[in-house]
């Protein structure tokens, strides 16, 4: 299967992240000092015999780069997960998700990677309704770049009906509404914990009927992406060491603004590694109870 052309994390940190987590598990997290327990000499050493040197404890990194997946930029990827608001039954799940990384596509005047993160088909008695979001972002030089959105909705009239229509009733129709970051707004894979990266930009909207683009409304918006560091999550799922990230996006100027707030708890290991297990509204986050992640 062929894979999207993408810039993998810089192997020196991917290389110390293993050799780390491999010294842990060799040592058990780290090893006696070698004195006495309260106030009591250790076993006396003789002379021939030297203490062994002391050896430093050992710590995992507290960066956010283990909490970012570059599979998930990979052709074929994909991920699925059902999740429910806080406090209320697993089985009563209210979101559902499910996003397939595609090769590169022109959007916003470049050339990223798309995630297809909805696609419907709706049949009805005189026509058949096809819906699909795509998102569209890309890894490059250790930063995720997010270029914006699109939803294209086609319909597809059944020739029966359009017998019923005026000759030249078109037999299919296509809208789509566009959202693109310019520029797109760039952040590193690897924060330090209380690192915060802020980016001006500006958010273009346009909407299109039939391969005809309608006008294009332009807001200046500005965003901020903070790393808060490491928490331990548990979940339906089990528990995970995570990374607390925040994108605040505020769009307008001259005190007419709109701020969009997200959460997100990445998993920085496991087998849903990259992946977010709570998170979205502050007001109202909402926790993973199910997840199908294959990555390529």
């Amino acid at each position: 299967m062929k894979r999207a052309n993408v810039n993998d994390m810089p192997r020196t940190r991917l290389l110390a992240i293993a050799v780390a987590t491999a010294a842990i598990s060799a040592c058990g997290g780290g090893s006696g000092s070698g004195s006495g327990v309260g106030g009591l000499s250790a076993l006396p050493i003789s002379a021939e015999q030297a203490p062994p040197p002391a050896v430093p404890p050992i710590t995992v990194s507290e960066n956010s780069a283990p909490c970012f997946n570059e599979a998930d930029f990979r052709e074929g990827t994909l991920l699925e997960f059902d999740a429910a608001k806080l406090g209320t039954d697993p089985a009563t799940a209210t979101f559902h998700r499910k996003s397939v990384t595609e090769g590169r596509e022109t959007f916003g005047g470049a050339n990223p990677i798309a995630f297809n993160v909805g696609s419907e088909t709706v049949t009805s008695s005189y026509a058949e309704h096809t819906t699909i979001q795509k998102e569209y972002k890309d890894l490059v030089g250790g930063s995720i770049m997010l270029y914006g959105k699109s939803t294209l909705s086609k319909t597809k009239y059944d020739s029966k009906w359009l017998a019923s229509l005026p000759t030249g009733y078109p037999k299919e129709q296509a809208m789509s509404d566009t959202q693109v970051f310019a520029p797109p707004v760039s952040f590193p894979v690897d924060m330090k914990p209380g690192q915060v990266v802020s980016q001006r930009t500006s958010v273009a909207k346009t909407s299109t009927f039939n391969g005809v683009s309608g006008s294009t409304t332009s807001v200046p918006a500005n965003a901020e992406l903070t790393y808060h560091g490491r928490e331990t999550l548990t979940t339906p799922l089990g528990t995970f060491n995570v990374c607390k990230i925040t994108l605040k996006i505020t769009l307008g100027a001259s005190g007419i603004t709109k701020v969009s707030t997200k959460e997100f708890w990445l998993a920085s290991d496991g087998p849903y590694r990259g992946q977010s297990l709570k998170g979205i509204d502050p007001k109202s986050p909402m926790v993973v109870t199910k997840m199908t992640y294959s990555p390529k």
